[in-house]
């Protein structure tokens, strides 16, 4: 099979991760692949490394900040010139598929359908749209997604119950991750000196308002008088920098610079995960599975997050991790100062380990997904 793949991004967390496995798993099966992406990045390096073809088109990608008349408009302008490009690739490379990686991602179903339309191709190409995303607000977004979602895909792929139930459709596929590579890089307790005693907490998340790192801040102040350091992994989406420049300030305001670290973007994540014990996901909306979960989970680490989202189907409470409520940094702390005992913590990390492996698995994914995709 001949498969065009869009993606909504060009970094490594999450979703690209997924993405990156999603095209390790369809070469493998001996299908062709070319991957359009809107920009350049770590993951046009990872994809080139294997030997897939990429081309850098600007897809529109259906971002927050143009959930408004006028950001629509300016993505349709995008759109339209994505679409003839993609119209030719698909024409010239007799493409049999197209897949849509994320909700943000929406042109690709409208292309389909005009090749289909027009008849350019010999044959129907068909479109998969991988949802990975949970959007409320605003109504009249959601119900632009819902109906290109029922009237240009073929097939809906969900990546958790929580996202199945916001879109009311969709396949339900997990994320299951693979074995991570192991850094050469020198720990993060070594290199900030942190006491082989202390426990330490660890973000790893994109640096956006609702992910909430100041959230995780609040508690890392409330919790400045217990042996505990934190780190936090991340760079801003472009235009939120000045997030990067709050959290900061915050740091220095409260004179927490001892005890939070910022480490920026982290590609070698294996370095993040050895140097920490427990890690904190304070969303402030509903996360759809987040990866990063999982690969605590893999690392014997007990998992914190707040609870919403597809980590209630990722966590189990008081067995793998705990849920802490959103913006109660009182009741957060306390309920997080609970696991601190290494002994608690030891044994909720082997069974986090287990559940990865039951339930999100990268075999699993990849037989789950070949399922999807192929039948």
């Amino acid at each position: 099979m001949r498969i065009l793949l869009l993606h909504s991004s060009s970094d490594l967390y999450g979703a690209s991760k997924i993405f990156l496995q999603t095209v390790k798993i369809f070469l493998k099966r001996g299908h062709h692949c070319i991957v359009v992406l809107s920009s350049d990045g770590y993951l046009v390096e990872e994809l080139k490394s294997l030997g897939v073809q990429v081309e850098i088109i600007n897809l529109g990608i259906l971002r927050k900040k143009y959930f408004s008349p006028t950001g629509l408009l300016n993505r349709i302008s995008k759109w339209y010139r994505a679409n003839f490009l993609l119209q030719k690739i698909i024409v010239e490379e007799k493409i049999d598929l197209v897949y849509s990686n994320t909700a943000a991602v929406l042109i690709g179903g409208w292309v389909v359908y005009f090749v289909n339309k027009k008849n350019l191709n010999l044959k129907k190409v068909q479109h998969i749209w991988h949802i990975h995303e949970i959007i409320e607000k605003p109504k009249f977004v959601q119900l632009i997604l819902k109906w290109c979602m029922r009237y240009r895909a073929n097939k809906i792929l969900v990546v958790s119950k929580a996202v199945q139930k916001n879109w009311d459709k969709g396949i339900l596929l997990y994320n299951g991750i693979e074995p991570m590579i192991p850094s050469t890089k020198i720990n993060y307790r070594e290199q900030f000196l942190i006491p082989k005693e202390a426990i330490v907490i660890g973000m790893a998340a994109r640096i956006h308002y609702w992910k909430g790192q100041s959230y995780f801040l609040q508690i890392a102040k409330a919790m400045e008088k217990l042996p505990v350091y934190f780190i936090i992994s991340g760079d801003p989406f472009p235009g939120y920098e000045y997030l990067l420049a709050n959290m900061q300030a915050y740091i220095n305001e409260n004179d927490l610079s001892d005890r939070v670290k910022y480490i920026g973007f982290e590609r070698d994540m294996d370095c993040f995960y050895r140097s920490i014990d427990i890690l904190v996901l304070p969303s402030q909306q509903p996360d759809p599975l987040p990866t990063v979960v999982l690969e605590a989970m893999q690392y014997g680490l007990p998992v914190v997050a707040t609870e919403q989202g597809g980590a209630l189907e990722m966590i189990v409470e008081g067995e793998t991790g705990i849920f802490i409520p959103l913006n109660d940094v009182a009741a957060a702390t306390k309920k997080i100062t609970s696991i601190l005992p290494e002994t608690i913590r030891k044994q909720m990390g082997k069974q986090g380990q287990q559940r990865v492996e039951t339930y999100f698995s990268a075999a699993a994914f990849e037989k789950n997904l070949i399922e999807a995709v192929e039948t």
